[in-house]
């Protein structure tokens, strides 16, 4: 026999056990508009400053904790809010990783864009690793004039989108595995399409809107560019 939950006694765990049970998206809606002053309290507690409701990530961030409160709250465990108010605050402290985290990397971009006297932190002293790496751009770069590829075009080609970049990469990487593709691109120049589109079950067209950025990854994979290996890893 189903276990009978009784209704709780609190009103506000009362229209989250409703919006539970029925999946009422307007009354979902309308709890998180009730509780808006609750989350601009919470994200600022978090901040230590006030906060705006317009153009900001963390308050963005609190609005779907909130949200995800609704769904995991368990109503055994303590008052709603005071889950909500950890639910945020876990929430918003994944958010500052993520960016602490993208201002550590460097993208392959930066990298390229660069000039030897201007190399992006943390490549700004001149030391060791920054010679080998100025030499292997070098090398890199002169190995791409055999494809037909400039680092402008490099530059101009990488996708913009994370997602379309990812996948490139890691196309790139299983194509880099392959002897026989890969001694086809060195012969040719070029990317064997057909083969790769029946092998990697991809399409062309996904393919040739990143041919050169695809080329030019599979160069670093198998060229013994080790540096510029971490840029691949940082381009995903």
């Amino acid at each position: 026999m189903p276990v009978l939950r009784s209704a709780p006694e609190n009103p506000l765990e009362r229209r989250i056990q409703i919006i539970k049970d029925s999946g009422d998206i307007l009354a979902r809606n309308e709890l998180i508009q009730d509780y808006i002053p609750f989350i601009i309290r919470a994200v600022a507690k978090q901040l230590n400053k006030y906060i705006e409701t317009e153009n900001s990530d963390e308050f963005s961030i609190g609005m779907i904790a909130f949200n995800e409160a609704i769904d995991k709250y368990d109503f055994a465990k303590g008052s709603f809010l005071g889950f909500a108010e950890l639910v945020i605050e876990n929430r918003l402290k994944d958010l500052w990783r993520k960016k602490q985290k993208e201002q550590r990397e460097i993208s392959l971009e930066d990298c390229l864009q660069s000039t030897p006297g201007n190399f992006p932190e943390p490549y700004s002293e001149i030391d060791d690793d920054l010679i080998c790496l100025r030499e292997e751009i070098k090398k890199f770069e002169a190995e791409l004039v055999k494809f037909g590829i400039s680092l402008e075009d490099l530059v101009i080609e990488t996708p913009k989108h994370s997602d379309t970049r990812k996948n490139a990469v890691c196309l790139s990487e299983r194509i880099s595995k392959d002897k026989l593709i890969v001694e086809e691109i060195y012969t040719k120049k070029k990317l064997p399409l057909k083969k790769i589109v029946l092998k990697y079950k991809t399409t062309l067209r996904i393919i040739k809107r990143s041919k050169k950025f695809i080329i030019s990854m599979v160069v670093i994979l198998t060229g013994g560019f080790n540096q510029l290996k971490s840029w691949v890893k940082n381009s995903k």
